[in-house]
């Protein structure tokens, strides 16, 4: 029987033919799916690796798996989407985290900015979610979540690729009509700003770094409103494109 059930196991690489699986993931297939042997499940690495496998023997605490299929880049889009957001008040980075990886994001980079009022993050804590938000979505890449940094700092070490500078500009450009622009850049960075908006040496940075100027519409978003639907749209580009 094949479900849709996925695991993440990161020791899991090509051309294994068998696998362990213990602790939390094996406790969930067993003692709360009560999986049983020959079922069919889906294994992703987070390196963008799945394979189907099938439960071959179960024991106390841990069980065997026999590699079935290999699919590289399962669920993956072709390029790069990284999205660098503020850090934002109360649990609102964390539901971008977990919308932006089943959107297909494969970076996330939380910015302190000028106007950002919370002034740390809980990595080990954005990571558990985005491996949830991966296995929900049947992905097999694990976005990279960064630590908290400054936005000079990140486009310091970010100057290749196709920026989308999300601000509210007279020169600004509406997301969808840079769809050509989208659909053939490699990578591609969303930049989205704190609820207080891009400070004017945020917006200089932005401007000298030649981004692009983007906006997204004639409402006014809340940032984590933004954040996914901006990711949205490219991601749907990207999947259009491919």
């Amino acid at each position: 029987m094949i479900t849709g059930e996925q695991v993440y196991l990161p020791a899991f690489k090509s051309g294994q033919t068998h696998l362990s699986l213990e602790g939390s993931e094996f406790h969930h297939l067993i003692r709360v799916r009560r999986f049983g042997v020959d079922a069919q499940i889906w294994v992703v690495n987070g390196q963008g690796h799945a394979g189907l496998a099938e439960i071959d023997e179960i024991q106390d605490a841990k069980l065997s798996l026999k590699i079935l299929e290999e699919y590289p880049h399962r669920g993956e889009h072709e390029r790069k989407l990284v999205l660098a957001v503020a850090n934002l008040k109360g649990d609102h980075l964390n539901l971008i985290v977990e919308k932006a990886t089943e959107l297909g994001v494969t970076e996330i980079a939380p910015l302190l900015t000028a106007h950002t009022v919370k002034r740390g993050i809980n990595q080990s804590r954005l990571e558990r979610i985005a491996i949830a938000a991966m296995k929900q979505s049947r992905r097999s890449l694990l976005p990279k979540i960064h630590e908290l940094s400054s936005p000079a700092k990140f486009a310091e070490a970010h100057k290749d690729g196709f920026h989308l500078f999300c601000h509210a500009d007279e020169k600004s450009v509406e997301l969808m009509q840079l769809d050509s622009k989208i659909r053939s850049s490699n990578p591609i960075v969303i930049w989205i700003g704190p609820e207080g908006d891009w400070s004017k040496d945020e917006i200089d940075l932005a401007s000298v770094s030649d981004y692009t100027f983007t906006g997204l519409g004639p409402r006014r978003l809340r940032a984590e409103t933004a954040a996914i639907h901006a990711v949205g749209v490219v991601s749907a580009l990207l999947q259009d494109s491919a």
